[in-house]
């Protein structure tokens, strides 16, 4: 059974699997860049609403903070000071992003050291969670690993083909997903 399994600062954030037809995928790397691409989205409409398109509003600035903040950085947003936590987050690329795709696992985050802080909360500072999906981004995920099997079926024999509405989603799914691999597409 193919299990997609997100945890974040020890807290499990999403557990779904599909069964069956998984069992026979022995690597999922060529679908990896579209779950990147699919959680860096989503990453960064949470950063641009300060968290209400994630796990909600994110708690204010102390005044006192806001103040020093709005002297030093003005302008940026919560969490953004510097932009590095931001930017480790929403793209692959960035310094201190990490993106590790192996054939059975894809492990995506960042290496910046205050990240913690900000997810868990501290006794000093409220919890601001960076990475936590709402239910439709898991579920555009599930239907992204869906998609992906139904076009392995179809190339590999198992299915006589896409139907004209499959070959419409999985076109949608390559406009929207620039790494989406269509078997009948060489790099």
């Amino acid at each position: 059974m193919f299990r997609f399994r997100m945890v974040v600062a020890g807290e499990v954030e999403m557990d779904r699997g599909l069964a069956r037809f998984t069992d026979g995928i022995a690597d999922w790397r060529p679908i990896w860049p579209v779950f990147g691409d699919n959680f860096y989205a989503h990453l960064r409409q949470t950063f641009a609403t300060e968290g209400d398109a994630g796990p909600g509003r994110w708690a204010p600035l102390s005044e006192k903070y806001a103040e020093w903040k709005a002297r030093r950085f003005p302008g940026r947003p919560i969490l953004e000071r510097t932009g590095r936590l931001v930017a480790s987050l929403t793209g692959p690329k960035a310094p201190g992003s990490i993106f590790k795709a192996t054939p059975q696992s894809l492990t995506v985050g960042s290496e910046i050291p205050y990240g913690i802080y900000h997810q868990t909360g501290t006794d000093r500072m409220p919890q601001r969670k960076e990475i936590a999906l709402p239910e439709a981004a898991k579920r555009e995920m599930m239907r992204i690993a869906q998609m992906y099997l139904i076009q392995i079926a179809s190339s590999a024999g198992f299915r006589r083909g896409l139907t004209p509405t499959e070959v419409g989603q999985l076109h949608a799914a390559k406009a929207k997903y620039p790494h989406w691999p269509l078997p009948w597409e060489k790099n």
